[in-house]
């Protein structure tokens, strides 16, 4: 049922992994933890797709938010290569934030949810969110909600696309392809914002397990556009680069790139970037109830969260991202491993998912 690797000393955390598919808990998932480039546990199974078709190796799924991790990663490695400065306003890269009602706004204003652009004011459909262009223009003609700095929402799904254009307009990259140049290419993995047309079979079908959610008719960080599973299975979604949520990749990529971008921090290896601009990029933003989220979430200053909770494991030090449906990435310094799980059963809840921290408090008791 389940295959991959896993040391002797984590088999308990192995057989609770192997419990999701025998009590159909989970459909398809990979799990892994690593640790300075290798596993201590790699561990994937059951089916990708409703012709039963195994979930392998190299299966990749849509992980949602959990892929503003990846690309806060590649914001702090343009910080260190000195590309991007957190401090500069973000109308020196992007000449539409000249105006005066954003004028003030400064990259980690954006990074950290503090910006005020948390939502689309005007309808959106889901096939507008695969023309980047249509999407910068509603974003450069729109009024922030609140002065910048004052308040903290979650930006869900505009943040990707405020980030990949400030990027874009420095590098003349996207977003994708720098993902593809700083972190797949580099450290031999399957992770994609925008999936290559050959690796489109990888890609595993979603699920979503159905609850009545009470959508309010404000538009909100969250409902517009709502999510809607059948598109998100389409290929011109798998394809199209919406970065805030739809990078697709496996458990052990993405643990290894928190691997190590952490041992880049506590040992220097400066695989990724410099120990001093991690730190920069982990300091803790302005401390308040994240208004999208209605929860006190510790952003760091390039937008990942500062451990809360199980969601993390059990040290106060680790910091990553997670994503509507069940998957997340994070890091741990104490331990200097890097963790993540990822699925194609969908938790269409914000809240934390029991698959996920019942694999950390086993894994955490054996330390």
């Amino acid at each position: 049922m389940i295959n991959g690797y896993c040391e002797e000393k984590y088999n308990p955390v192995k057989k609770i992994f192997e419990s999701y598919f025998l009590k159909q808990e989970e459909i398809g998932a990979s799990f892994a933890v690593y640790k300075e480039g290798k596993p201590l546990i790699d561990l994937w199974g059951g089916f990708k797709n409703k012709n039963n078709q195994k979930w392998e190796e190299n299966t990749i799924v849509n992980v949602f938010s959990a892929t503003k991790g990846i690309y806060e990663i590649i914001v702090s490695i343009l910080i260190d290569q000195n590309v991007l400065d957190l401090e500069k306003s973000v109308s020196y890269y992007w000449d539409a934030f000249k105006q005066s009602n954003k004028r003030e706004i400064k990259l980690k204003h954006i990074l950290s949810h503090q910006s005020g652009l948390y939502r689309f004011k005007e309808k959106i459909t889901q096939e507008d969110l695969l023309d980047w262009d249509k999407i910068i223009t509603i974003l450069e003609n729109q009024q922030p909600d609140h002065p910048c700095g004052e308040r903290t929402y979650y930006h869900a799904k505009t943040h990707g696309f405020l980030i990949g254009e400030i990027i874009k307009k420095n590098t003349k990259k996207s977003l994708g392809e720098l993902t593809s140049e700083l972190l797949s290419k580099k450290l031999g993995l399957n992770f994609f914002i925008g999936v290559p047309k050959n690796k489109l079979s990888n890609v595993a079908f979603l699920y979503e397990d159905k609850t009545e959610n009470k959508i309010s008719s404000e538009f909100n960080a969250f409902n517009n556009p709502e999510h809607e599973i059948n598109f998100f299975n389409k290929e011109n979604w798998q394809r199209a680069e919406i970065p805030s949520m739809n990078g697709h990749g496996n458990a052990r990529s993405i643990a290894i790139i928190y691997d190590t971008f952490v041992n880049d921090l506590i040992l220097e290896k400066k695989i990724l970037l410099s120990k001093s601009s991690i730190k920069k990029c982990l300091t803790e933003s302005f401390i308040r109830i994240d208004e999208s989220l209605m929860l006190p979430i510790r952003w760091s200053q390039i937008g990942l969260i500062l451990r809360g909770g199980w969601l993390f494991g059990k040290n106060r030090e680790a910091f990553g991202h997670n994503g509507w449906g069940g998957s997340l990435g994070f890091a741990d310094p104490i331990l200097g491993i890097g963790i993540s799980y990822v699925t194609n059963k969908i938790n269409p809840t914000m809240g934390s998912d029991f698959r996920i921290i019942n694999l950390l408090k086993e894994f955490y008791k054996l330390h």
